[in-house]
């Protein structure tokens, strides 16, 4: 992960996050600025800068400063600005709001790709490979990812369950077993139903994979794999924009991983799908 993404999408205290806002915004001359300047800039010690540094995962910060320059070499070298995402301000022409909704959402996706852990990734694909149940979790926007994987598993032939009411997500979870997986879909990695609704998976022996924003979160602690899905979005925006893509494109990364594993069985299924279809055209 990349050390501009870290400081836009790990979870942090107050303190820190103002910490890690004034150095996103004076990236250029960090290198140049003490930690002690840097601390007065934020109204805070030495010790809490240091602080940030190691919730990011910095042994200091000149190592933070050090990582910094490289994250931002590379940046320049695949041409894309260090800016932190943009909102859509009232009075926008048309033109600027798809400028800057879908730069966003690239920025979304290639902060999300810097956060891929193939090792996680190889273990989540190995707990629904041998899951006797796979039961989707999630509400609101998540609900539409947490159905579009759901879709996607049914159709590879995998014991898949999903249902959009919560209520109802919460009792099937009294049907899985130790050799069963919740696979939980929440953005804020905060939402009551879906903690408690992981609680009871793991009550009943079931394997937990979240996906959820980076850094710390309720879901997140107590899940056996999280795959996290980067977005920052605007307190005007109505609806989870790049959020929905990212938690999205995650979902599909993670399919492709197990189809990959699977393409014996998943070209057995494609083909009894078809000769279901032909029927019904007939």
């Amino acid at each position: 992960m990349s050390t501009l993404t870290r400081l836009r999408e790990l979870h942090f205290s107050t303190t820190e996050k103002r910490i890690a806002d004034f150095i996103l915004k004076n990236a250029d001359m960090l290198p140049n600025l003490t930690i002690s300047e840097v601390a007065q800039a934020c109204d805070t010690s030495k010790s809490m800068v240091v602080q940030l540094c190691k919730t990011a995962g910095y042994k200091g910060y000149k190592d933070l400063c050090s990582q910094l320059l490289v994250s931002k070499a590379l940046n320049e070298q695949r041409g894309e600005d260090s800016e932190v995402y943009e909102d859509v301000l009232p009075g926008a022409t048309s033109g600027q709001i798809a400028q800057a909704i879908i730069r966003q959402e690239v920025i979304s996706l290639q902060a999300t790709l810097d956060l891929v852990d193939p090792a996680a990734l190889d273990k989540a694909v190995e707990i629904i490979r041998h899951a006797d149940r796979i039961l989707l979790l999630g509400v609101g926007g998540s609900a539409m990812a947490a159905m579009d994987m759901h879709n996607k598993l049914s159709r590879i032939g995998l014991n898949s369950r999903f249902n959009q009411d919560v209520h109802c997500q919460l009792l099937e979870t009294s049907g899985l077993t130790d050799q069963s997986v919740a696979l939980v879909i929440s953005f804020s990695g905060k939402t009551k139903d879906l903690i408690e609704a992981c609680e009871l998976s793991r009550e009943m022996g079931a394997k937990v994979i979240s996906i959820t924003r980076p850094g710390r979160n309720p879901i997140a602690d107590i899940s056996d794999v999280n795959l996290p899905a980067a977005s920052d979005e605007g307190l005007r925006r109505v609806t989870t924009m790049s959020s929905r893509i990212s938690t999205m494109s995650m979902v599909d990364v993670l399919f492709a991983c197990l189809a990959s594993t699977m393409s014996e069985q998943i070209k057995r299924q494609i083909q009894r799908n078809t000769e279901i279809a032909n029927r019904r055209r007939k």
